[in-house]
């Protein structure tokens, strides 16, 4: 066996069929797309390169486009902080737990489970105008003022398509930052709390310095999924109205398989997966640190 194991023959031919599946389910569509994206192509009939001209055409006369650009930036601010700080906070409460920490793991972690579509839906019921459970219970506490037809008003449509993101999602993060809590040995904390520093303080000084490299995996995640989010906000809005939640990956999805313009689609994803690995590089930067030991 060790002899066949130090054979690069034979470990290159057990390698090739791993590399050749790989080539062809992720770099050749990846190049594929890239090269689409130089093109005018309808689906059909063969296919006219026009350079550049579709990634201008994004960024001087795609008006659509900017504004599904802004709604991005918007969702990804907002449904990074509302994921993040809301799953830190807990994730620190059950830390601090000693007993029956599993039933709230649970239901925390249950929306993660379930299907992104009927999040969505039933989410669409909630909002509802008319017999929305939102609307109604504003209604039964005197708030008729406070109600709205959630996803379809220019000032509530966007921040109410992100609200079901945050909230299926917080769950997910929780569990991932109390795991990173679990592993940060219970002397550092306590040699703090002896040194006199009160609970705030330890958090900030003790804990979130070594639970930064489970941050970084969370903020990646998090920032990642909100660039490219699709299903959920299509699925109650369709990036109505009048565009207004439409994103970038809506729009792609829209040009690519609703109006056949294949070309102009693929330079969206194009420029979609270049936007996620330079937001991925820069986070990787800013959250850059020796690792700790302990």
């Amino acid at each position: 066996m060790n002899k066949i194991m130090s054979n690069k023959a034979v470990i290159a031919l057990f390698l090739v069929p791993g590399l050749l599946i790989f080539a062809f389910v992720f770099v050749y569509p990846i190049l594929y797309t890239a090269n689409l994206g130089f093109t005018s192509w309808k689906g059909l009939g063969p296919k006219e390169y026009i350079g550049f001209e579709n990634y201008i055409k994004l960024f001087t006369s795609d008006t659509i486009f900017m504004m599904s650009l802004k709604n991005t930036v918007i969702i990804l601010v907002t449904a990074v902080l509302g994921q993040l700080i809301p799953a830190l906070f807990f994730a620190l409460l059950l830390s601090g737990m000693k007993k029956r920490t599993r039933f709230f793991r649970v239901a925390f972690f249950i929306p993660v489970l379930l299907s992104t579509t009927a999040i969505a839906l039933m989410w669409q019921k909630i909002y509802d105008v008319n017999y929305g459970l939102l609307n109604e219970a504003l209604g039964l506490f005197q708030l008729a003022g406070w109600q709205h037809d959630w996803l379809t008003e220019e000032a509530t449509c966007l921040i109410a398509a992100i609200v079901p993101v945050i909230w299926q999602w917080i769950g997910y993060h929780m569990i991932i930052l109390y795991a990173g809590l679990k592993a940060i040995p219970e002397q550092y904390v306590e040699a703090a709390r002896l040194d006199g520093a009160n609970a705030f303080q330890t958090t900030i000084r003790v804990i979130l310095p070594m639970l930064k490299s489970i941050l970084k995996v969370c903020v990646v995640l998090a920032v990642v999924g909100s660039i490219k989010i699709f299903d959920n906000i299509y699925v109650m809005t369709g990036g109505g109205p009048y565009n207004l939640t439409t994103t970038i990956a809506i729009q792609m999805y829209k040009e690519s398989f609703l109006k056949f313009n294949y070309g102009y689609g693929s330079a969206i994803a194009v420029l979609l997966c270049i936007v996620c690995v330079v937001v991925y590089l820069i986070i990787n930067r800013l959250m850059a640190q020796e690792d700790l030991e302990y």
